[in-house]
């Protein structure tokens, strides 16, 4: 995705009474100990039918939820973080994220890079079959890289392929095929790249680019039936716009005895109050979309805690300051921002669920250094800040500061609305007055990325793929700013940075690359065109009977190896070990 979606809202109620307003807040984010009435005890997990060194079998169906839904299947179009989870399981790229993170093999047997570091070979996998039976070929890869790049599709990654040789003709439609892929025979296919690239390879293993089925065409076609080569494929009829998806597992996969699951099914824009409800009865297998309080529970219960995982770290947030707009076009005022701000404050309204933060990279990035300073609390730094700009403030008798009030636009029920006020209370000990101001989430998505509009806003990116480019590049680059729908919504430009991150971009070697990345950090950190606050990373929960499941450093969902164990749940609740089931999601498990 290109920029942070909408967070998941609060199911409390804000009433007009001081108590209601005071328990609603508690129970969203988590600012006190789990308080009564937010939620009802835990039940207790669902054990698996075989003892814990059975050997995996196959069969069964999968139950997913999400607040969140998908839009599209295709993977040359689709943009959101949660739908490119499940577009990875359908569709097998020449290379994938491992565990680790780490760009490893896929559909290619193996690739080599050539001496000037500006080509890719990928030898594939002879029998590798589409889920249509048709066997993957170099002129698949070849057809579906074009199909998704060519300028018909509107591909929202395809920026991030420029520096295949031969993009710019193509894209502009001047030439009729993409140049810099090329079938070397009916298993071999080489991409060649204009300049060496450090980014190459985990953009590839994005979802963009992988091959689809010949049934796609040579271009985008809204009518395709989705069809690829993953571990999973859709079930006929299996999408409901807006309600569910169900996956069924491909016997043609090239990994033998891969996936175990017979099917897996996702309830889409279900309540997060409605997830955990039908988690415990055992008509949802895993929970991600977890409030505060709930998290709070899962992780506090002993019975829970041996099923509950953290996934990366990857996601970086903070307050974003226009250094065109009056008063953060003054360096000192950013930097007294970013001086006054207490992270612990923003961190203890989700704890657990956020850190601290003081630097662009999040610490699940790779190359992120534990060691950088970053910018750092001090409230006389902040003061100090404040007199170099013009506008001392004396917190004895409150006089002073700069004159003006600022607008601070955010959405509702989001966790910004809630650290928004944190900030307008620190930030008021420095005499900079924030108004906070709330707005639709396409409203605040307008306005804060449109020149000239907004001064200062919360503003988070999450990974597109795991590099640091991705967050230097998008939030800081001159590059990534525009009039409208700006991803640099600080407007900052500075010569300096974009020399260093172009040389970053195009340096192959890690420690090199780690030094200029680190150039660029002190830099940004000193200018602040954004006071960095918080990281962010989700937890979920899992039945024991889910067995082979773990989160993944890149997608939200990973299910190829992943199987069932469990007794069905009629059996349990003939035994009394489970509540009456709730309008069951489908399938004997």
């Amino acid at each position: 995705m290109r920029s942070i979606r909408a967070r998941s809202k609060v199911t409390a109620a804000m009433h007009t009474s001081r108590v209601a307003v005071a328990l609603a807040l508690t129970c969203a984010v988590g600012t006190v100990a789990l308080a009564p009435g937010c939620r009802e005890p835990l039940a207790a997990p669902i054990a698996a039918a075989s003892p814990g060194d059975a050997l995996p079998r196959s069969g069964g169906t999968v139950h997913f939820a999400s607040f969140a839904d998908v839009r599209s299947l295709d993977p040359a179009v689709a943009s959101e973080a949660f739908g490119g989870s499940l577009i990875a399981q359908m569709y097998a790229g020449l290379v994938e994220y491992d565990f680790d993170g780490s760009v490893v093999p896929d559909l290619a047997e193996r690739f080599e890079l050539s001496p000037d570091g500006r080509a890719y070979t990928f030898h594939l996998r002879e029998g590798a079959r589409f889920h249509d039976g048709d066997e993957v070929t170099a002129d698949d890869v070849k057809r579906s890289i074009e199909r998704a790049l060519h300028p018909s599709t509107p591909n929202p990654f395809a920026s991030f392929c420029e520096n295949i040789e031969g993009y710019a003709a193509y894209a502009g439609g001047k030439a009729d095929a993409l140049s810099g892929v090329v079938v070397g025979g009916r298993y071999v296919v080489t991409i060649r790249l204009e300049t060496p690239d450090a980014t190459f390879l985990p953009i590839l293993a994005q979802y963009a680019l992988r091959p689809v089925c010949k049934s796609a065409g040579a271009r985008f076609e809204a009518t395709w039936a989705p069809c690829g080569a993953g571990p999973l494929k859709l079930l006929p009829g299996g999408w409901e716009r807006g309600r569910s998806l169900t996956l069924v597992r491909h016997d043609g996969y090239f990994r033998a005895g891969l996936p175990r699951i017979d099917s897996v099914t996702f309830a889409f824009q279900m309540p997060i109050a409605t997830q955990r409800f039908k988690f415990e009865q055992g008509e949802l297998d895993a929970v991600k979309d977890l409030n505060q309080s709930d998290f709070v529970q899962f992780t506090s219960d002993p019975r829970w805690k041996a099923y509950g995982e953290f996934d990366a770290e990857k996601e970086i947030w903070g307050e974003s300051m226009n250094v065109e707009h009056a008063p953060f076009d003054n360096i000192e005022i950013r930097r007294a921002v970013a001086a006054a701000i207490d992270r612990s404050k923003y961190r203890k309204l989700k704890a657990g669920l956020l850190h601290e933060a003081n630097q662009v990279i999040p610490r699940d990035v790779p190359l992120y250094d534990p060691n950088f300073k970053g910018q750092e609390e001090s409230y006389e730094a902040a003061l100090a800040h404040m007199a170099n700009a013009g506008y001392a403030y004396d917190p004895i008798s409150k006089k002073g500061g700069y004159p003006g009030v600022i607008p601070y636009y955010t959405y509702p029920q989001s966790y910004p609305e809630y650290s928004g006020q944190v900030l307008q209370q620190q930030l008021a000990t420095i005499g900079l007055r924030i108004e906070l101001r709330l707005v639709s989430y396409p409203a605040y998505l307008a306005l804060t990325r449109r020149r000239g509009r907004v001064a200062i806003s919360p503003q988070g990116w999450q990974a597109d793929y795991p590099d640091p480019s991705d967050f230097f590049e998008a939030l800081f680059h001159s590059k990534s700013i525009a009039d409208e729908d700006s991803n640099n919504t600080s407007f900052y430009k500075n010569a300096k940075v974009d020399d260093v991150l172009d040389r970053a971009h195009g340096e192959l070697e890690t420690a090199t690359r780690a030094r200029l990345y680190g150039e660029a950090n002190r830099i940004i950190c000193d200018d602040a065109p954004w006071a960095f606050a918080y990281a962010s990373r989700r937890y979920e929960v899992h039945h024991p009977y889910l067995r082979g499941y773990r989160t993944h450093p890149v997608w939200a969902y990973f299910l190829r190896d992943a199987w069932l164990d469990r007794t069905p749940v009629k059996a349990l609740a003939a035994l009394g070990l489970l509540g009456a089931p709730t309008a069951p999601l489908g399938g004997l498990r």
